[in-house]
Protein backbone atom coordinates (compact mmCIF):
# COMPACT_ATOMS: atom_id res chain seq x y z
CA UNK A 1 0.00 0.00 0.00
CA UNK A 2 1.61 3.57 -1.06
CA UNK A 3 -0.98 5.41 1.08
CA UNK A 4 -1.00 8.95 2.07
CA UNK A 5 2.14 10.27 4.03
CA UNK A 6 1.02 10.14 7.93
CA UNK A 7 2.45 13.87 8.00
CA UNK A 8 0.08 14.90 5.10
CA UNK A 9 -2.38 17.74 7.06
CA UNK A 10 -5.23 16.36 5.49
CA UNK A 11 -4.97 12.60 6.71
CA UNK A 12 -5.36 12.85 10.03
CA UNK A 13 -7.52 15.17 10.55
CA UNK A 14 -10.17 12.87 8.58
CA UNK A 15 -10.37 16.08 5.95
CA UNK A 16 -10.50 13.00 3.06
CA UNK A 17 -14.00 12.22 4.34
CA UNK A 18 -15.76 15.28 4.76
CA UNK A 19 -18.96 14.58 3.61
CA UNK A 20 -18.69 10.54 3.77
CA UNK A 21 -20.25 8.79 6.85
CA UNK A 22 -18.85 8.86 10.23
CA UNK A 23 -19.55 4.90 10.15
CA UNK A 24 -16.84 4.75 8.10
CA UNK A 25 -14.52 7.24 9.35
CA UNK A 26 -16.02 10.22 7.75
CA UNK A 27 -17.31 13.43 8.75
CA UNK A 28 -20.90 12.93 7.50
CA UNK A 29 -21.42 16.49 7.28
CA UNK A 30 -23.50 17.85 4.02
CA UNK A 31 -21.55 18.53 -0.05
CA UNK A 32 -21.24 22.24 1.00
CA UNK A 33 -18.58 21.34 3.20
CA UNK A 34 -16.80 19.58 0.74
CA UNK A 35 -17.42 22.33 -1.86
CA UNK A 36 -15.58 25.11 0.61
CA UNK A 37 -12.61 22.48 1.37
CA UNK A 38 -12.01 22.39 -2.58
CA UNK A 39 -12.23 26.08 -2.96
CA UNK A 40 -9.71 26.42 0.09
CA UNK A 41 -7.27 24.09 -2.31
CA UNK A 42 -7.34 26.80 -5.36
CA UNK A 43 -4.91 28.30 -2.90
CA UNK A 44 -2.75 25.89 -2.59
CA UNK A 45 -1.40 27.48 -6.21
CA UNK A 46 -0.76 23.55 -7.45
CA UNK A 47 -3.67 22.14 -9.59
CA UNK A 48 -2.32 18.52 -8.81
CA UNK A 49 -2.71 18.82 -5.59
CA UNK A 50 -6.21 20.16 -5.80
CA UNK A 51 -6.80 17.41 -8.55
CA UNK A 52 -5.41 14.39 -6.56
CA UNK A 53 -7.36 15.09 -3.81
CA UNK A 54 -10.46 15.93 -5.37
CA UNK A 55 -10.03 11.98 -7.05
CA UNK A 56 -9.90 10.55 -4.40
CA UNK A 57 -12.49 12.15 -2.02
CA UNK A 58 -14.90 13.47 -5.06
CA UNK A 59 -14.81 11.48 -7.79
CA UNK A 60 -13.70 7.63 -6.80
CA UNK A 61 -15.98 6.95 -3.93
CA UNK A 62 -19.35 8.85 -4.25
CA UNK A 63 -20.89 5.28 -5.78
CA UNK A 64 -18.73 3.14 -3.61
CA UNK A 65 -20.70 5.22 -0.76
CA UNK A 66 -24.08 4.82 -2.60
CA UNK A 67 -23.69 1.55 -3.88
CA UNK A 68 -21.11 -0.35 -1.94
CA UNK A 69 -21.71 -3.59 -0.13
CA UNK A 70 -20.34 -3.23 3.85
CA UNK A 71 -17.41 -5.83 2.92
CA UNK A 72 -16.35 -2.90 -0.32
CA UNK A 73 -17.00 -0.13 2.21
CA UNK A 74 -14.16 -1.74 4.82
CA UNK A 75 -11.66 -2.82 1.85
CA UNK A 76 -11.85 0.04 0.16
CA UNK A 77 -13.87 3.56 1.21
CA UNK A 78 -12.68 3.14 4.99
CA UNK A 79 -8.49 2.88 4.05
CA UNK A 80 -9.03 5.60 1.33
CA UNK A 81 -10.70 8.41 3.77
CA UNK A 82 -8.10 7.26 6.35
CA UNK A 83 -5.59 8.01 3.71
CA UNK A 84 -3.93 4.21 4.22
CA UNK A 85 -5.20 3.49 0.34
CA UNK A 86 -4.84 6.18 -2.66
CA UNK A 87 -7.48 5.58 -5.22
CA UNK A 88 -7.76 6.70 -9.28
CA UNK A 89 -10.59 6.48 -11.37
CA UNK A 90 -10.02 4.26 -14.66
CA UNK A 91 -12.52 5.80 -17.45
CA UNK A 92 -10.15 7.63 -19.82
CA UNK A 93 -8.97 5.41 -22.86
CA UNK A 94 -7.14 5.48 -25.99
CA UNK A 95 -9.64 6.40 -29.00
CA UNK A 96 -11.76 8.00 -26.63
CA UNK A 97 -10.62 9.37 -24.13
CA UNK A 98 -13.29 10.32 -21.29
CA UNK A 99 -16.25 9.76 -23.47
CA UNK A 100 -17.93 7.37 -21.65
CA UNK A 101 -20.02 6.38 -24.29
CA UNK A 102 -17.35 4.99 -26.32
CA UNK A 103 -15.80 3.06 -23.51
CA UNK A 104 -14.36 -0.30 -24.50
CA UNK A 105 -13.42 -1.96 -21.60
CA UNK A 106 -15.72 -5.09 -20.80
CA UNK A 107 -16.42 -7.02 -17.75
CA UNK A 108 -18.20 -10.41 -17.53
CA UNK A 109 -18.96 -12.75 -15.20
CA UNK A 110 -16.88 -16.00 -14.60
CA UNK A 111 -18.18 -17.86 -11.63
CA UNK A 112 -18.29 -15.92 -8.82
CA UNK A 113 -15.06 -13.59 -10.56
CA UNK A 114 -15.39 -10.55 -13.07
CA UNK A 115 -13.12 -10.54 -16.30
CA UNK A 116 -12.26 -7.16 -17.02
CA UNK A 117 -10.48 -6.67 -20.60
CA UNK A 118 -9.49 -3.06 -21.66
CA UNK A 119 -6.98 -0.51 -20.76
CA UNK A 120 -7.29 2.91 -18.89
CA UNK A 121 -5.05 6.02 -19.78
CA UNK A 122 -4.57 9.51 -18.39
CA UNK A 123 -5.26 8.30 -15.27
CA UNK A 124 -4.76 10.82 -12.27
CA UNK A 125 -3.18 9.49 -9.07
CA UNK A 126 -3.16 6.21 -11.37
CA UNK A 127 0.81 5.66 -10.61
CA UNK A 128 0.47 6.32 -6.59
CA UNK A 129 -2.76 4.38 -6.29
CA UNK A 130 -3.64 1.10 -4.41
CA UNK A 131 -7.11 0.37 -6.10
CA UNK A 132 -8.89 2.05 -8.87
CA UNK A 133 -12.73 2.88 -9.87
CA UNK A 134 -12.86 1.56 -12.78
CA UNK A 135 -15.75 1.75 -15.32
CA UNK A 136 -16.70 -0.71 -17.94
CA UNK A 137 -19.18 -2.17 -20.00
CA UNK A 138 -21.21 -5.44 -18.76
CA UNK A 139 -23.88 -5.66 -21.33
CA UNK A 140 -24.38 -4.70 -24.61
CA UNK A 141 -27.15 -2.79 -24.37
CA UNK A 142 -27.79 1.15 -24.27
CA UNK A 143 -23.98 2.72 -24.61
CA UNK A 144 -25.33 5.18 -21.84
CA UNK A 145 -27.06 2.41 -19.42
CA UNK A 146 -24.23 -0.69 -19.87
CA UNK A 147 -22.18 0.89 -17.17
CA UNK A 148 -20.81 -0.37 -14.17
CA UNK A 149 -17.79 0.58 -11.76
CA UNK A 150 -15.28 -1.93 -10.18
CA UNK A 151 -12.96 -1.77 -7.31
CA UNK A 152 -10.03 -3.18 -8.66
CA UNK A 153 -7.07 -3.46 -6.48
CA UNK A 154 -4.40 -2.36 -8.56
CA UNK A 155 -1.74 -5.41 -7.59
CA UNK A 156 -4.11 -7.67 -9.32
CA UNK A 157 -2.86 -10.18 -12.02
CA UNK A 158 -3.22 -8.17 -14.97
CA UNK A 159 -2.77 -4.96 -14.08
CA UNK A 160 -0.12 -2.99 -15.56
CA UNK A 161 1.06 1.00 -14.42
CA UNK A 162 2.76 2.78 -16.71
CA UNK A 163 3.89 6.53 -16.52
CA UNK A 164 3.55 8.24 -19.48
CA UNK A 165 3.90 12.05 -20.06
CA UNK A 166 5.07 14.77 -17.85
CA UNK A 167 1.97 16.76 -17.04
CA UNK A 168 2.03 20.16 -15.58
CA UNK A 169 -1.08 19.74 -13.17
CA UNK A 170 -0.24 16.14 -11.85
CA UNK A 171 3.96 16.75 -11.66
CA UNK A 172 3.38 18.50 -8.24
CA UNK A 173 1.70 15.02 -6.60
Amino acid sequence: SSGINAEWPLRPGGYLGISKPVEYGGMGLDISYEAVAAETYAYINSGGVGMGIGIQCDIATPVLVKHGTKKLKELFLRPTISGEKVACLGVSEVGGGSDVASLRTTARRDGDDWVINGGKMWTTNGAQADWMCLLANTSKGDHHRNKSQFCVPMDTPGVAVHRLVFNIYTSSI
